[in-house]
């Protein structure tokens, strides 16, 4: 399977192609070089098609691809150098020239950028090795078919509530009140009862046991609902960790020894009742189940808890004694053409002439297999009737039993509309089954791969959005968790579609490709220099064994997790990298030479990370700072004009924290919460943040502090932070006037100065604490999306001028 191979290609090409379009700058300096360079790749980029069709068949194409692989790979990275020595420049030439300003002094010790001298010779090499590149592709007779550059992605619609009755369930519903009702009728009398839901892989088992997992009537059965998944691996003291963490968010620090985690769980654990869930068992060891089972009953302190196990194994379920055995059925061809349906065209639509007798014989294909028909679903979505046929015929006709599953999840790889698309499916392969990726998370992972291609219509994270979206359309991610709103949270990677990410993943690399994403949950022994140079994201939990990240020449994505209790001074020589992750580690102290890591795009803080550096200015590729709400920004973060993350800033009186510094910030989207808002002296002030031309801030909390004596202005400040009609959520906390300005009264803002009030159609959330001198509370009735209120010490309230649904 040479695909993702090609995609990696295309992908790096159309990157580097870009670069020459948008950063010309650059280049003013390498001529000819150049120029030549850029003929160079929309050549070979002219042959990618044929190219992969030929890969198949011809192993001499299939190293061309592959050496053309790992030449764009090092271009890609020259060319990241090169970039990163102007912005350096950029940073001297914006360096005071005060002699007792020390600020940039960190800076000194950088000594690993490439002179231009260099950089022309690179040049010359790259240029030198793509033209051989190209001549032999003309030698191997492939055909150069002129295409223009792939858009970024169509636009799919974003955050639906289409995913909330996920068509994969279509033809269970009886199985939910079975289990139900078995789970609420558990012997009392017994620590736990086991409950085994038994069938093969994508008959749906992990989906019907959420269904009833989150069942009303199980909530209030048990005190504790569970879930851990556990696939090949059966490790006792693993699953113990697990179910701590589901049930703490503090596990201790670095406690690895079993007597340990037991005790802590039975602390826990307390006098609830619990109902966990075993996700995905293949241990048919009786001896590990045995002594798995008896240290939970050691440390379970209540009678009449529930265990649900799901598995593929017979002999997996036979060994734990169930109290009930759930077997999944096959769905009926008629529920395999339902779920096809739902997938395929409106909900509730007609079926469009034609269509009905081809789709019904893919349905029966399917085998009876939910996954099966959620897949080959999003496939067959927006083609047409001859296209369906040609997937019938072509694809899924003459498949032995068993075989159904990789046949279709094939397919539905292979139809995947473009290379960015494809790249950022195997890119999740990366995380361990079972894992809930954070879809935020996510999308700037794939940023930082450079997998994300702007319009200009849409920014890097809106492609993101959308390349996220066609993956759950296709059902290769599944959502995981929702907010209290529907909106996506974490999805999860079916274990047979993580399969065929690795396996695509895999089946490309050799010598000449190397890995390049690696996740550890240990670090056993050091990496070599040899492994590490070609990384480009690496995910690192638990301690360090003296590991030189400045081997990791190439890396984008760093994710550092467990007892870091400091930044290793070796990642400041990380010239490329894009996505620093240091949210689950002790890092409370951030160095000054962050500010050397010009690329940076994303930095997730530890939540009890102290204060960030001055030197955060010069990080100008900053799109997103993950930052806890005791954090002290450094100054001047007005700067970071690509900031669109941002969910605190407290306000001060000195230069570089006034709350102007958000006036230039035009691009921030989701939360932001402002603190100590008697620090802004009057609405003129407040105006400087430009709050109401922010449309893509959705979540606003505005906070005055409430130990404060001086003279209060806060009916002026709250006027001048009217915010955008989009505005989703609003929290107003130690707000001292006696009313709230026009525009909170009537919860409507004013388009532009003289224009007219629009009201907060889009609000959904309202909060109102510690507001102490206010007698009256906004007008709402007129908010049609309004669903939750919070109204707290408000002492003066004298009458409600609004009616509460």
């Amino acid at each position: 399977m040479e695909g993702v191979s090609s995609a990696a290609i295309e992908v790096l090409i159309q990157n580097l192609i870009n670069l020459f379009k948008d950063e010309y700058s650059l280049f003013r300096g390498l001529g000819e070089d150049a120029q030549q360079l850029q003929r160079t790749l929309g050549m070979i980029q002219a042959y990618m098609k044929d190219a992969e069709k030929k890969s198949i068949t011809q192993d001499s194409v299939r190293i061309w691809l592959r050496e053309l692989e790992a030449v764009a790979f090092d271009a890609d990275n020259v060319l990241d150098e090169l970039n990163y020595q102007l912005l350096h420049k950029k940073v001297k030439k914006m360096r005071t020239f005060k002699a007792k300003d020390k600020v940039l002094s960190c800076f000194s010790s950088f000594n690993g950028i490439l002179h231009w001298r260099d950089v022309v010779h690179t040049i010359k090499q790259i240029n030198a090795t793509f033209e051989c590149m190209n001549k032999r592709a003309t030698e191997l007779g492939l055909q150069s078919i002129v295409a223009s550059a792939p858009a970024a992605v169509a636009h799919t619609s974003i955050e639906t509530d289409s995913f909330s009755l996920d068509p994969i369930f279509v033809g269970r519903d009886d199985d939910v009140p079975k289990l139900v009702d078995v789970l609420t009728h558990i012997q009392d009398n017994r620590i736990f009862s086991m409950v085994v839901v038994v069938g093969m892989g994508g008959m749906g088992k992990t989906t019907l046991t959420r269904k009833v997992f989150n069942h009303e009537s199980l909530k209030s059965r048990f005190g504790s609902l569970i879930w851990v998944h556990v696939s090949q691996t059966f490790d006792p003291i693993i699953l113990f960790k697990k179910i701590l963490s589901a049930l703490t968010s503090n596990i201790g620090d670095g406690v690895e020894s079993r007597e340990l985690i037991l005790k802590r769980l039975q602390e826990v654990l307390k006098s609830n009742t619990y109902l966990l869930v075993l996700d995905d068992v293949w241990n048919e060891d009786i001896s590990k189940w045995e002594d798995f089972t008896n240290s939970i009953m050691g440390v379970t302190s209540t009678n009449g808890n529930g265990i649900i196990i799901t598995t593929r194994s017979e002999k997996a379920a036979s060994i734990v004694n169930p109290f009930h055995i759930h077997h999944l059925s096959n769905l009926s061809n008629e529920d395999c053409w339902s779920i096809i349906k739902a997938k395929t065209f409106d909900e509730n639509g007609e079926v469009p002439s034609g269509f009905e007798m081809i789709g019904r014989k893919i349905a029966k294909r399917c085998q009876g297999l939910p996954l099966a028909a959620n897949v080959v679903g999003g496939v067959l979505r927006g083609k047409s009737v001859e296209e369906w046929c040609l997937i019938n015929e072509n694809w899924l006709s003459n498949v032995e039993e068993g075989e159904i599953i990789s046949k279709i999840l094939k397919l539905s790889f292979d139809h995947l509309s473009s290379p960015s698309l494809k790249k950022c499916f195997t890119f999740c392969s990366v995380f361990p089954k079972g894992w809930e990726i954070k879809k935020q998370e996510l999308i700037e992972l794939w940023m930082a791969e450079g997998f994300l291609q702007p319009s200009r219509r849409d920014d890097m994270e809106s492609v993101g959005n959308m390349l996220f979206n066609m993956l759950l359309q296709n059902s290769l991610l599944q959502v995981a968790k929702k907010d209290d709103y529907g909106n996506i949270l974490e999805c999860v990677m079916h274990d047979l579609v993580h399969d065929l990410a690795s396996f695509v993943l895999t089946n490309n690399a050799d010598d000449i490709t190397p890995v390049q994403y690696m996740f550890l949950n240990e670090e056993l022994s050091p990496i070599s220099k040899r492994v590490a140079k070609h990384l480009r994201t690496l995910f690192l939990e638990g301690g360090t064994f003296g590991t030189i990240f400045s081997d990791f020449e190439c890396l984008h994505n760093l994710t550092l997790s467990g007892d870091y209790k400091e930044l290793p001074n070796s990642i400041r020589k990380l010239v490329n990298l894009r996505n620093l992750n240091i949210s689950n580690t002790k890092i409370v102290n951030s160095p000054k030479w962050i500010g050397e890591l010009h690329h940076l795009q994303t930095l997730r803080a530890c939540w009890n990370l102290e204060k960030l550096p001055s030197t955060l200015k010069y990080m100008f590729n900053l799109r997103h700072l993950h930052i806890g709400p005791n954090t002290k920004l450094a100054a001047e973060i007005g700067r970071l004009t690509s900031l669109q993350t941002l969910p605190y800033f407290t306000v001060g009186k000195e230069k570089g924290y006034q709350i102007g510094e958000l006036g230039s910030l035009k691009n921030l989207k989701g939360t932001l919460e402002i603190r100590n808002l008697e620090m802004v002296r009057d609405r003129e002030e407040a105006l400087k943040a430009n709050i109401f031309q922010k449309p893509k801030l959705f979540d606003l909390v505005f906070v005055w502090s409430d130990d404060r004596e001086d003279e209060r202005n806060d009916e002026s400040v709250l006027e001048g932070l009217q915010p955008h009609s989009n505005l989703k959520k609003l929290e107003i906390q130690g707000f001292k006037g006696i009313r709230f300005p026009t525009w909170a009264e009537k919860m409507a803002v004013r388009d532009g100065p003289q224009g007219s009030w629009v009201p907060l159609d889009n609000l959904i959330e309202l909060k109102l604490f510690g507001c102490s001198e206010i007698e009256e509370i906004p007008t709402l009735e007129h908010l049609p999306n309004l669903k939750s209120l919070s109204l707290k010490e408000l002492k003066k309230i004298c009458r409600y001028t609004t009616v509460l649904c």
